[in-house]
């Protein structure tokens, strides 16, 4: 029977994958382990997750054409005002000169990049494409990745129409090393795709076996949590996940927005705004409606086609202009890009990029791929970082401002850790693609030999930056170079023994954006951070954006209905320019506001020793209509970008990334902390009389009065001991 098994299998061993063949069990450990370790930490459910050691905080640099004189000083920044438009030729070729003269990469650099880039993009697409070319190997190979522990381009190269060998096509796109980084990138996408059909077809059999949870999604204004979490805990993909509660509630929101839209087409209703699509939804299916049993009809007809033929889902396609060089070996110039230090210019870097077939580039000196190099160079600008910083830290030493000399020695010793990881990086790619050329030489000195074989051993255990990220934002190139977070060794060089013990709570305010309290020994400490200014011009801008929009939107209707398929109008072009820089605008505040929240938030903490902070999760969270006060002018995205700089910035400080947490703000603006009975607002410190919306908390049993938003933060610190506790990132 066994040699029978054993013939069968050889028989049919070239149609079985390989990686369903290996001898050796590749399958990840849990997550959730019996006994901790001293690598591990307890989180709120009782279970350990492992701190990673290899915690990476990226940084970024603005690439330049290799001619370019990137430290100017302010000279030829902005044309010569002396060059004005005329009649003359040589008035116009000064004026397109002067024009010119502060774009950072040169038209002919850009248009390799393009290129280099294009052919990127098609190679991750059509490596998709061939992946998903059927259901059933999408799914063979979404399950086998999920429990590989490797990287992924390690198993799908072992598929015989995605690995290099034996596919021209590939062969004509990209070269063999740039060809493992784009079968990296597309088992990424293929594994986030898998775990969201996972739990597309969980949603799709809950909802088909449950004919009431159907007409609560569908008649609720916010989906119901208890539905969240029951899709959650039966989709084994996403059970054990910190931020599996709200990829299922992403996925009922898209299932939800299927159904209503299948609903008012096949009525014939035409309404374009998704609040009014809702509303109409479900008084068509409110009780004592005439349409109630058709529309019943529908929805489980919808519903059972999903469950019998499955959800239609799209392709994942690689749109954006972005290269990622994280399945490369940093040591080899096969790995296709290569960094130098440019001898004549201090602190200024010169980055190497290896074209693929067919796209010709320039040939460099110190650069390993001759006439297929396309250099940029780049201004390390972490050395001067860190001496600007320390000459900030010396001015407060000398007012006696004690934390901002702690905040500032901290930053320059950061920098200047990061600028050592770039130049450790540098030093061994050098180092061993030296050591690999002398041993392959002839006639080589062993001595030398063993001299740099030690010094490459030595980087090898160095602290190094891992392998960059490019990418392509118009007519801008960015460098993104993960660094190693701030260990131990960088930390302890400021903030020496300090224990962190205390845990803090950050409300929503209504009145200020974040609200803070740090508990220390049954006392409270609290701390309003207030932005004003930046909040205000914020509004301003999202108030002239939505009039611009409504123009547009109205202008454009107008136009496409009178002069289909022609080109828009100077002056809606012009209005569409408008409403687009004014979007910049408030992206770029937004950016702002999290910075200086989050950089007074961690740093208070640091002030008071805090181990945990915790946030209110207000992810799905919808203001209601007509509300203008600033705890709902700070929408969930703001919000998200506000705790996700917070969790950067405390990483960055060495923490761990699960010294971040968001909860469940159930009734914590409603309660007392200190007795735990509900009470109400007020309008001030001796009113007893309710006011919706008042700055202060009164609590009847206590007969006290408490800041509302302070109040609320010191409730959300003890949420922890709930089941309401969500951990996990806020994206």
């Amino acid at each position: 029977m066994v040699l029978i098994l054993y013939g069968l299998i050889s028989c049919f061993k070239d149609t079985i994958p390989r990686y369903l063949v290996m001898k050796k069990d590749k399958r990840r450990r849990s997550r959730s382990c019996k006994t901790p370790k001293a690598s591990e930490q307890k989180t709120m459910d009782d279970n350990y997750y492992g701190i990673s050691s290899l915690n990476y905080l990226v940084e970024s640099f603005s690439l330049n054409s290799s001619q370019r004189e990137v430290v100017r000083k302010g000279k030829g920044r902005t044309p010569d005002p002396r060059y004005r438009r005329k009649n003359g030729s040589s008035s116009l070729v000064l004026a397109a000169i002067a024009r010119q003269s502060g774009g950072k990469v040169d038209d002919i650099d850009l248009t390799a990049l393009t290129s280099h880039f294009e052919n990127y993009v098609k190679t991750v697409n059509l490596i998709l494409s061939r992946i998903f070319k059927t259901d059933r190997r999408a799914e063979i190979l979404g399950e086998a990745l999920s429990n590989y522990r490797g990287r992924a381009y390690t198993l799908l190269r072992n598929e015989r129409d995605l690995c290099y060998q034996h596919n021209d096509e590939y062969k004509g796109l990209v070269y063999e090393r740039l060809h493992r980084n784009a079968l990296e990138h597309a088992g990424r996408t293929l594994m986030a795709d898998w775990s969201r059909r996972q739990l597309f077809n969980t949603a799709i059999a809950f909802l088909h076996g449950s004919k009431d949870d159907v007409l609560r999604l569908l008649r609720s204004k916010h989906i119901p949590s208890d539905l969240i979490r029951r899709v959650r805990d039966q989709c084994a993909a996403v059970r054990n996940t910190g931020s599996g509660y709200h990829y299922a509630l992403g996925v009922l929101r898209q299932l939800r927005l299927a159904i209503d839209s299948h609903i008012l087409d096949t009525l014939g209703v035409k309404i374009n705004w998704r609040g009014r699509q809702r509303k109409k939804v479900a008084s068509l299916l409110a009780k004592g409606s005439l349409d109630f049993q058709n529309v019943q009809r529908l929805v489980k007809r919808k519903i059972k086609s999903w469950a019998k033929d499955g959800y239609p889902f799209a392709i994942p396609q690689l749109r954006s202009y972005s290269l990622d060089f994280s399945a490369s070996t940093e040591n080899s110039t096969s790995q296709g890009y290569w960094f130098s230090l440019d001898p004549e210019r201090e602190n200024e870097v010169l980055l190497h990029l290896k074209l693929p077939p067919g796209i010709d580039g320039r040939e460099q000196i110190d650069s390993p791929y001759k006439s297929k190099t396309l250099t940029f160079r780049f201004l390390d600008w972490l050395p001067r970082a860190a001496t600007e910083d320390t000459v900030k830290a010396n001015r407060a030493k000398k007012i006696s401002h004690l934390n901002r000399v702690e905040q500032l020695r901290f930053r320059a010793a950061k920098f200047l850790d990061m600028h050592e990881q770039l130049m450790n990086t540098i030093q061994f790619q050098h180092v061993t693609h030296q050591l690999s050329r002398l041993k392959h030489k002839k006639n080589s000195d062993p001595k030398v030999i063993g001299r740099l074989a030690d010094e490459a051993r030595r980087l090898k255990g160095s602290r190094r930056s891992a392998p960059p990220r490019l990418l392509l934002r118009g007519h801008k190139v960015i460098l993104q170079i993960p660094f190693l977070s701030p260990n131990g060794t960088v930390s302890s060089k400021v903030f020496r023994d300090k224990v962190y013990t205390t845990e803090a709570g950050a409300d929503r305010g209504l009145r200020v954006p974040v609200a803070l309290s740090v508990e220390k020994d049954t006392k409270f400490v609290d701390l309003l951070i207030s932005v004003e200014p930046l909040i205000a011009k914020r509004m301003l801008l999202r108030k002239n954006a939505s009039v611009l929009q409504s123009k547009v939107d109205k202008r454009k209707n107008n136009w496409e209905l009178k002069r289909p398929e022609q080109a828009y109008p100077q002056f809606l072009s012009r209005k569409i320019r408008h409403f687009n820089a004014t979007w910049e605008k408030i992206r770029r505040l937004d950016r702002e506001i999290a910075r200086i929240i989050a950089a007074k938030t961690v740093w208070f903490c640091e002030e008071h020793g805090v181990k945990k902070l915790f946030f209110e999760d207000l992810r799905g969270f919808q203001g209601h209509a007509g509300s203008k006060d600033l705890s709902w002018s700070l929408n969930a995205n703001l919000w998200g970008k506000i705790i996700d700089t917070v969790r950067y910035m405390r990483e960055s400080l060495g923490h761990s990334r699960y010294s971040v947490w968001t909860v469940n703000p159930r009734y914590t603006s409603q309660t007392c902390h200190q007795c735990g009975e509900r009470g109400f607002r007020v309008n001030d410190e001796s009113s007893k009389i309710k006011k919706q919306g008042g700055e202060f908390f009164y609590c009847i049993k206590c007969d006290a009065h408490h800041h509302a938003d302070i109040n609320a933060a010191r409730n959300i610190i003890h949420v922890q001991s709930k089941s309401s506790v969500v951990p996990g990132q806020t994206t």
